[in-house]
């Protein structure tokens, strides 16, 4: 049940992401190759297929790629700090 009240800390999904030689970074869409928007990537439902498609990406590519975890935002954050 606490989980449900915190829809913040909940898995929406996994993007792939790849850090470029000047530290910005690149978003696995398999139809477009690599993006820079992350809202443009696909999102992998599971953190296996994204952790599979990040290996074979590695096998070629000599920059960093990683699976990064995406939440859920309920809006509420941004509310925090109203009252300061």
């Amino acid at each position: 049940m606490a989980d449900e009240d915190i829809a913040g800390d909940e898995v929406a999904g996994y993007l792939i992401r790849r850090e470029l030689e000047n530290g910005d970074d690149e978003f696995w869409n398999p139809a477009e190759k690599w993006v820079s928007d992350p809202g443009d990537a696909e999102l992998y439902e599971e953190e296996d297929e994204a952790n599979a498609v990040a290996d074979l990406l590695s096998e070629n590519d000599t920059l960093s790629i990683t699976v990064e975890e995406v939440l859920y935002d309920d809006g509420e954050e941004d509310e925090f700090n109203d009252g300061e």
